[in-house]
């Protein structure tokens, strides 16, 4: 108990010390602490500037390669409508081919083949 009371008035005799030492300097703690605001308000602006700038830059970059990238899907989308129609006709045609009548029809058609007994009168332009 009397070491905690030694200690109490140790501290306590640090504590004035302190205050006669700022005293004797002719500084008060209250200028003291208006400077130490300044200095904090001028290192956050000079951090939270340039940080601003840079995030600005970092969005415009974003923002262009995003429009970009939406082109490009829209691009995607119809050359991939475009090959889906191709395919599907691929698809009618092969369907076609392997049907008997249908080469038949062809036949007589382009190649003018005939039944016979049948008579072909080609159209000549």
């Amino acid at each position: 108990m009397e070491h905690a009371r030694k200690l109490d008035l140790t501290s306590q005799v640090q504590d004035k010390q302190n205050i006669t030492l700022v005293e004797e300097q002719g500084v008060k703690p209250r200028r003291r602490s208006f400077k130490k605001f300044l200095v904090r308000i001028s290192l956050f602006c000079f951090l939270t500037v340039p940080l601003f700038f840079l995030l600005q830059s970092h969005y415009e970059t974003q923002k262009h390669v995003y429009s970009s990238k939406v082109k490009q899907l829209k691009l995607a989308k119809v050359d991939l409508k475009k090959t889906k129609s191709t395919v599907e006709d691929s698809k009618r045609m092969i369907d076609q081919l392997n049907d008997d009548q249908y080469i038949i029809e062809l036949a007589r058609k382009n190649l003018f083949f005939s039944k016979k007994g049948e008579i072909i009168f080609p159209n000549i332009k």
